[in-house]
């Protein structure tokens, strides 16, 4: 069973590293921040909580890593299922599957946390410079009890978790729910409001509180609010407005068109595939640029917020990039059929390529209206410099393009 599991990750070599990096990057995030936020110069108090927003934004910060972790285990997991299947099939007990997924995912998980703690370590010297230059008072990181005994806490919940989680997976499947479970694992869209005359309000919405952050020069603290207020809103257009309507107009309006007719459906299916970890990384990146706008005023917890968002949006490009990767994985059924039909390989690449500018350009552009409309009053209003202002928006697209290009060369 040892040597079957490690052939098992050998052969799907390009998952297992996406889902060690997601480990790796999300507890050396976790390892840096907690020692970051506990220093003495930001002085974050979890018993008494003498400072409101460093307590909250570590608290956000921490949650996102373990949100991310916990989705990408369980995504990998489930792309396991027929290699389960076919263990129950050749007379394997529980016990013996057991085996076989405790021993890839805990070996990716022992190996990515010290590695993720040795990077974190060797971050603190670059760090220590940064905030420096930021905030312009000197901040030494070092190695912290507190720091160290609430990032093992943290650790060992993840893995206890993650743990039990595959353990349940199992139990619970028989032979026939795993091998439907690699076609299920799309992700269930939960209504906001049924009725279909009310679908009118989340457009309003989320172009509505984008428009009021332009009034917000001299209040950027109402920043927040609006961004939630605006996340909700494009939560109801992606799942009552989007999705329903390329479900009713793919087939008729491009039927004509056989390169759109398959792209586009291929995009409707990735929104619905990938809708939790769209909603995660948009609402994550309008929260954080959202409350570096109320922190204007304060250098130090600005420049904490400003770490936040360097950190946190590329970790969840990747969580994003390993998702649609594992999902494409499983398409090549799809395009071996669209090969029998006289699609030639020069047209289904036209297609993967055009596919991801519609997902990866709808996750930018819905973004970078909350993204760009924030830095742009704040820049305006002379609340923070126009390099500030640069750095967020490359930031965020960087990540997002290289991200997507990566897809790409893998999909292709």
């Amino acid at each position: 069973m040892i040597k079957d599991a490690l052939r098992s990750l050998k052969k799907d070599l390009d998952r297992a590293v996406f889902y060690w990096l997601v480990f790796v990057l999300s507890s050396m995030f976790m390892f840096t921040f907690f020692h970051l936020a506990l220093s003495e110069a930001v002085g974050v108090t979890f018993i008494y909580s003498n400072n409101d927003l460093p307590t909250f934004l570590t608290v956000f910060d921490v949650f996102v890593c373990i949100i991310v972790i916990f989705l990408a285990n369980d995504f990998y997991v489930k792309k396991k299922s027929q290699e389960l299947a076919v263990i129950l099939i050749c007379g394997g007990t529980y016990l013996q599957l057991v085996q076989f997924l405790l021993l890839q995912t805990g070996v990716l998980m022992i190996l990515s946390i010290p590695v993720g703690i040795g990077l974190g370590c060797l971050c603190f010297p670059a760090l220590s410079v940064l905030l420096k230059s930021m905030s312009r008072y000197e901040i030494r990181l070092v190695l912290g009890t507190q720091s160290v005994v609430l990032t093992a806490c943290v650790i060992f919940m993840e893995v206890f978790w993650c743990t039990m989680l595959n353990l349940g997976y199992a139990y619970r499947n028989s032979i026939c729910a795993l091998l439907r479970q690699e076609n299920e694992t799309k992700t269930r869209i939960f209504p906001v409001i049924r009725t279909k005359k009310f679908r009118c309000i989340y457009p309003l919405l989320y172009f509505g509180c984008a428009a009021l952050l332009y009034t917000c020069g001299d209040g950027p603290e109402r920043m927040l609010l609006l961004g939630c207020a605006g996340t909700a809103g494009l939560w109801g257009c992606i799942h009552k407005i989007l999705v329903p309507g390329l479900e009713k107009t793919v087939s008729q309006r491009w039927s004509d068109d056989g390169e759109k007719l398959v792209y586009m459906g291929l995009f409707r299916e990735d929104l619905k595939m990938s809708f939790v970890y769209m909603v995660l990384f948009i609402s994550s990146a309008n929260i954080l640029c959202a409350m570096m706008a109320g922190t204007v005023g304060n250098s130090g917890e600005f420049a904490l917020c400003l770490i936040s968002f360097a950190v946190v949006i590329p970790l969840l490009a990747m969580s994003f990039m390993f998702r649609f990767a594992t999902e494409a994985s499983g398409r090549k059924k799809q395009f071996a059929t669209l090969l029998k039909i006289g699609y030639g390989e020069s047209r289904i690449r036209r297609i993967k390529t055009r596919e991801l500018m519609c997902l990866y350009g709808f996750v930018m552009g819905s973004s970078l209206v909350y993204i760009f409309s924030i830095v742009l009053v704040l820049a305006v209003s002379g609340l923070i410099p126009a390099g500030v202002a640069v750095v967020i928006l490359v930031i965020f697209t960087a990540s997002l393009g290289i991200c997507g290009m990566i897809n790409r060369r893998q999909y292709i």
